[in-house]
């Protein structure tokens, strides 16, 4: 790639490392050839990686890194930065190299984007500068795992049939909002009380999520009757928790100052990412037979996805008062342009129906239920 006159894209290359090592020397090569005149011009750069066998693997990864833009897009490196992580978010190497880059009129690449000393660094590029972010291979192929369509689901139970079937209603019931759009390979049941400290079922769950790069839904890590609490002491496999006592709501709240006469409120309460959803009801009459639909949808790798369909039925809403819908995921949810549809039969018997769609949490946390007027025919 070179510029508009011609000349090869210069480049501020800018590395990053953990705080407790040694900024190294990168010797660099620069491959020429010859342009019209018969004049030699350089033609790209790169880091001479054979000769860094003692460089450490978060270095060298970026290297590689670095070398393969550089020899895709044709650049030439007029300035080499490294920054030591130390976890206090200065980065006074940075300016440099955003400083040498203004002077030289070049891109900034910046080697990685993986946390160091607990910092990730995505910077965007402004005052007319471009910066280039690269990806670490590594948390690249973590983040697609953590996005996969398959899942594994890991329930637990009690040897006790009564309590167990009470039990596991609750997980499947919690982990069935969580599959809109995933694909379950195969569910594990782990009954407690445990012999001893190993979980067989858990293990398989497990090496199914490595092999098939799945993510794995628990069911709870409440204590299930007079056990303990289960702790995941596992890191390699990104894994979501569906039910803690702590995502209990009210089922109703009391509203303060609706300001529409049908509306979704997104709760205070934050718990793991999760906030609780309410449909509120400031009309002035009772709504009854009330359904709550919602549905999702996004592009995720240039392909069209939606949410598995969600529906909540509930029998009467008073007015001034807001009904528990669901368990928002900020994380997830806040991904999606969501679309509910709201239907309801007010005390004279007229149906209505509103829609609204949302795409996060909005900033004062309501959004109106629009177009709330009776359906007709």
């Amino acid at each position: 790639m070179r510029n508009h006159d011609g000349k090869p894209m210069k480049v501020v290359v800018y590395f990053r490392q953990a705080g407790g090592a040694v900024a190294e020397t990168y010797p660099l090569i620069t491959h020429w050839a010859e342009d019209e005149a018969e004049q030699p011009v350089p033609l790209f750069s790169q880091f001479d990686t054979d000769g860094m066998s003692d460089a450490g693997p978060d270095i060298l990864v970026q290297l590689h890194s670095a070398n393969r833009w550089l020899k895709e897009k044709r650049g030439v490196v007029v300035a080499i930065f490294t920054e030591l992580e130390d976890g206090s978010g200065r980065r006074p190497s940075y300016g440099a190299a955003r400083k040498a880059a203004g002077r030289e009129r070049a891109t900034v690449l910046i080697a990685t984007t993986k946390a160091f000393a607990g910092q990730r660094f995505s910077p965007i590029s402004q005052d007319g500068l471009e910066v280039i972010r690269l990806e670490d291979p590594e948390e690249a192929a973590r983040d697609k795992w953590a996005r996969s369509k398959n899942v594994v689901v890991y329930l637990r139970a009690l040897s006790n049939p009564v309590e167990a079937q009470a039990i596991l209603e609750k997980q499947q019931r919690e982990i069935g909002k969580m599959l809109r759009s995933a694909n379950v390979l195969a569910e594990f049941v782990e009954t407690e009380p445990l012999a001893s400290a190993e979980r067989p079922q858990l293990e398989q769950a497990l090496a199914l999520c490595r092999e098939q790069k799945a993510r794995l839904f628990i069911g709870t890590t409440d204590a299930v009757g007079n056990g303990e609490a289960f702790m995941p002491d596992f890191t390699d496999v990104p894994y979501e928790v569906a039910y803690r006592k702590a995502y209990e709501w009210p089922e109703t709240i009391p509203l303060m100052n609706c300001p529409f006469p049908v509306a979704l409120y997104f709760g205070k309460q934050w718990t793991h990412g999760y906030v609780p959803l309410y449909l509120a009801n400031a009309t002035g009459s009772e709504l009854f037979e009330v359904e709550v639909s919602g549905i999702g949808t996004t592009v995720i790798d240039r392909e069209h996805v939606e949410t598995t369909p969600s529906k909540k039925d509930i029998d009467c809403v008073s007015s001034g008062t807001g009904r528990l819908i669901e368990a928002y995921d900020v994380y997830f949810d806040g991904d999606f342009l969501v679309f509910y549809t709201v239907e309801a039969r007010a005390s004279d018997g007229t149906r209505y129906r509103g829609q609204a769609a949302t795409k996060g949490v909005p900033g004062n946390r309501w959004l109106r239920i629009d177009h709330w007027k009776p359906i007709s025919g």
